[in-house]
């Protein structure tokens, strides 16, 4: 009997097929880095150019003698005022006039020398002046004098200089004479014509220094610390020129009844603060600064009562807050530009946008908040 013994052979794997499946290893360990690389370089800055704008805070606040709510404490009184104030025309012009100045009159000799009115004064270059009253001139002394011109006009304002008396002799001259120190002036002078608009003009300026003149005028421990308002009521005032007569100048005088005012300005301020905070949008604006001192005005008054409610405005500067959350990263992720801009422009106290993605072929931003970066920067 003959026993056969079969082969059987084994197919191993060929080095080929080895490296075909390392090769497709590196290509697929490659793309998965690629794509690693890819997501993890995605950037985008988004730069914001806010701008300042100003808030107005208008609200009504009660003056009393006692405080509640929205009634501040105060002082509110009545006041009769007398005052008398000058004014010019505007529509001056200018005519010759006479020229006028002073003089030293000067006596080097031992007796006394007497000059009447009218006495003249001749200047070097032929300007002549005369002497407004008599005088008289000690020995060895001098005396000031006041002196015109002989004849109008700008021709006589000449700088100062010294003056020979004609009328002595010559002799005399040498010892008795004159010397201005200054420049003679007047040889032109402005008048006008007083008009309607001259007079409705000053009677509005006239009611503004009338108050500021009683504000002026509250002293003692009732209007420590307060601030202080008028109001002129009524008034009994009148020029004291005719309209379309031609002056120099007018004044008004007359009586005015004026309302005052004192008021709590620490509590008004705290009451402006808390409308202020009321506002203004907590987390989206921020208050860069509050413009001056608070404008209040009185609107209405009850002096039976002593009781006033006063209109006050407040301007603030206010800008966008750098911690708002509609600019959190988180709210800017997988947007275009397009659609980034007009959110952000959408935005209040926002003047312009500037939107950079890297690399600059992607067409949104990262899906990862921490990839987006926003700076705000402020303009006034």
């Amino acid at each position: 009997m003959i026993v056969r013994h079969s082969e059987t052979r084994s197919h191993e794997p060929s080095v080929r097929f080895y490296r075909t499946i390392a090769f497709t290893f590196l290509i697929l360990t490659i793309l998965l880095l690629g794509a690693v690389v890819f997501i993890t370089s995605k950037k985008a800055t988004i730069t914001v150019i806010s701008k300042e704008d100003s808030k107005s805070i208008n609200l009504n606040v009660g003056v009393s003698a006692s405080s509640s709510g929205d009634v501040i404490k105060g002082v509110v009184t009545s006041i009769v005022f007398n005052k008398a104030e000058k004014y010019f025309p505007t529509g001056s012009k200018s005519v010759i006039s006479v020229v006028e100045g002073e003089v030293v009159i000067y006596n080097k000799s031992d007796t006394e020398q007497i000059l009447v009115k009218t006495t003249r004064l001749l200047s070097p270059n032929g300007i002549l002046f005369r002497l407004s009253d008599r005088v008289v001139v000690p020995a060895n002394g001098q005396v000031t004098a006041h002196v015109y011109a002989d004849k109008e006009g700008v021709d006589s304002e000449i700088e100062p200089s010294q003056f020979v008396i004609p009328g002595l002799n010559s002799e005399r001259q040498k010892t008795v004479y004159a010397e201005s120190k200054s420049k003679m002036v007047g040889g032109l002078r402005s008048t006008g014509f007083l008009s309607e608009s001259d007079l409705s003009n000053a009677k509005i300026d006239y009611i503004e220094k009338v108050k500021k003149a009683v504000i002026d005028s509250l002293t003692g421990p009732e209007w420590d610390g307060l601030g202080k308002l008028a109001t002129v009521i009524s008034q009994d005032v009148k020029p004291d020129r005719e309209l379309g007569k031609e002056v120099d100048s007018f004044t008004l005088d007359g009586v005015n009844t004026v309302v005052v005012v004192g008021y709590d300005q620490v509590a008004l301020k705290n009451l402006i603060a808390k409308e202020m905070s009321n506002k203004i949008d907590v987390g989206a604006e921020r208050v860069l600064s509050v413009s001056g001192d608070p404008q209040p005005s009185i609107s209405s008054y009850d002096l039976g009562m002593h009781i006033a409610q006063l209109s006050v405005r407040q301007e603030a500067l206010v800008t966008i807050d750098p911690d708002i959350t509609d600019l959190s990263p988180n709210n800017l992720t997988s947007k275009s530009k397009d659609e980034i801009e007009r959110f952000v422009l959408g935005l209040d106290h926002v003047a312009s946008v500037d939107v950079k993605f890297s690399p600059s072929w992607i067409r949104k931003s990262p899906t990862v908040p921490d990839h987006v970066k926003v700076i705000i920067k402020n303009i006034q």
